[in-house]
């Protein structure tokens, strides 16, 4: 399922100091309409679909007057790339991708296997593209280098257009200043700015199996503070009634072992995230039950158990909570787990782990994100990022398993 790294180490977080003070001023609202945050915690760039988009907005139906201030070059990247390696749901290193958000709104994605192979793409916000369709489109670099392709639409908004092994193709990218994508009735391009070291990181990034650093370029940052999480997920918190939230540091524990990508404590409890990108068709049921068994073989010297609800297949959302156990000698060990899975196969776990006084805390929290996560599903909000920020979709409300 997936890879050991994945599950959180019970009492890990505890052992770091966490969670060694304050085992009082934790503050858990009881639920209440709120506004729900504006967007779902962004995912981390280490998984991005390894096939993109490509389709400019539709003409407008009528020729309107030239606007002596539209733009008529290509769009510009607003700030910088990023990227990583993604694994398979077995936990092997599948492939690495970036990706950069440009000021037209579309988001140019690259991603490149162990084969050599890369996929091209582009994400087109609002674009209601037909699956099981197939567009002709050409690939040109700087005028010069062209490819035609086939392009399809794994997702309505996204295009992906698979090149095989074209080095060729791959170099031109790193080396040139424009690259366009043009259908019979669509033409985008976009400046390639910052290609060379980045597509150079990229295929180290493959050759070294993904065991590298995350490959990021921007300036502007989700979070400003060493002490601040990032803003969607701050929200989302903070809609469960969740109060006094501390972001935990993990600089000091190496990369491949850290148990959660952001960890954070609420008074006596640890909490974290992880999030990773999924194979096509995987299952919440099978990902949740692969991380539960992976978590209980960690409960070493104890008696582990565990429980899981039913998946809950929602407009846009698969959800399921649950909760690990790890009886020692020196107490319980609690763990309490919200499980989510979107439409663009986003994996997401939410954990809060207690010792055996502050397990009532503990599922409060996780029981409070279900609801609000609920809530969302069925009234997804209008994702409208705040200035500065880039913006990132919250969970479209689609009907129908991911």
């Amino acid at each position: 399922m997936l890879d050991k790294a994945v599950a959180a180490a019970l009492s890990s977080l505890l052992l770091l100091g966490a969670a060694a003070a304050h085992a009082d001023g934790a503050q858990v609202a009881e639920l209440v309409p709120v506004n729900p945050p504006t967007m779902y915690y962004p995912a981390p760039s280490s998984g991005p679909a390894p096939a993109p988009r490509t389709v400019a907005p539709s003409a407008p139906s009528a020729p309107a007057a030239a606007d002596p201030t539209e733009k008529t070059g290509p769009a510009e990247l607003e700030d910088g790339w990023e990227g990583g390696p993604s694994r398979d749901r077995d936990g092997k290193f599948a492939y690495c991708a970036i990706e950069g958000r440009f000021d037209t709104g579309h988001v140019l994605m690259i991603a490149r296997n162990v084969k050599g192979e890369v996929n091209l793409g582009m994400g087109i916000p609002g674009a209601e593209l037909p699956g099981g369709e197939q567009w002709k489109v050409k690939v040109v670099v700087d005028g010069k280098l062209t490819r035609e392709r086939r392009a399809l639409a794994p997702k309505p908004d996204m295009l992906v257009i698979p090149n095989g092994k074209d080095e060729e193709l791959y170099t031109a990218l790193m080396n040139g200043k424009e690259v366009v994508f043009a259908s019979d009735a669509d033409r985008m391009s976009f400046a390639l700015k910052g290609t060379k070291k980045v597509l150079t990181d990229l295929k180290t990034c493959v050759d070294k199996a993904g065991a590298v650093p995350p490959i990021d370029t921007r300036t502007k940052k989700v979070a400003t503070r060493p002490d601040e999480l990032p803003e969607g997920l701050a929200d989302l918190l903070k809609a469960a009634g969740v109060r006094d939230v501390k972001r935990v540091s993990l600089e000091n524990v190496p990369k491949g072992e850290r148990p959660a990508d952001m960890a954070w404590r609420i008074g006596p409890i640890v909490g974290g995230i992880r999030e990773r990108m999924v194979e096509e068709g995987s299952k919440l049921e099978d990902l949740s039950a692969g991380y539960v068994d992976a978590m209980k073989k960690r409960c070493e010297g104890g008696t582990p158990t565990a429980s899981l609800s039913a998946v809950e297949d929602l407009p846009g959302l698969m959800l399921r909570t649950g909760s690990v156990d790890c009886a020692l000698k020196e107490g319980k060990m609690h763990v309490s787990l919200t499980f989510f899975l979107s439409p663009g196969r986003l994996f997401t776990i939410l954990f809060h782990e207690a010792q055996e006084a502050d397990i009532g805390l503990a599922d409060k929290v996780r029981d409070n994100l279900a609801e609000v996560l609920r809530r969302l599903a069925v009234n997804p909000p209008s994702a409208q990022p705040s200035s500065g920020q880039s913006p990132a979709a919250p969970v479209p409300a689609q009907t129908g398993k991911p």
